[in-house]
């Protein structure tokens, strides 16, 4: 069986050894912005919870596999569809 997880602070909180597989899922932070305010976040909060995160490049090292996620969320699944096939 397979079980996922969002948790947006793994890295940070140096949990990945719980975890088997690590996808990280990424998108520009004006796409993130844009998002998050759609679900009613306001700008200035996104600025204090993004600060509290590592950058992109540091939690990539810490990845199995990358999705860059800048369309829809009919892409996303195709694409984590992909990468679940290959532990199935």
């Amino acid at each position: 069986k397979l079980l996922f997880f969002e948790i947006p602070l793994l890295i940070e909180s140096k949990l990945m050894k719980h975890f088997n597989v690590i996808i990280f899922i990424k998108s520009k932070k004006s796409l993130r912005i844009k998002r998050f305010k759609l679900k009613g976040g306001n700008e200035k909060l996104f600025q204090i919870l993004d600060a509290k995160q590592l950058s992109d490049n540091k939690k990539i090292k810490y990845c199995d596999h990358l999705v860059v996620n800048e369309k829809n969320k009919t892409i996303l699944k195709e694409k984590l569809l992909s990468i679940i096939s290959l532990y199935e």
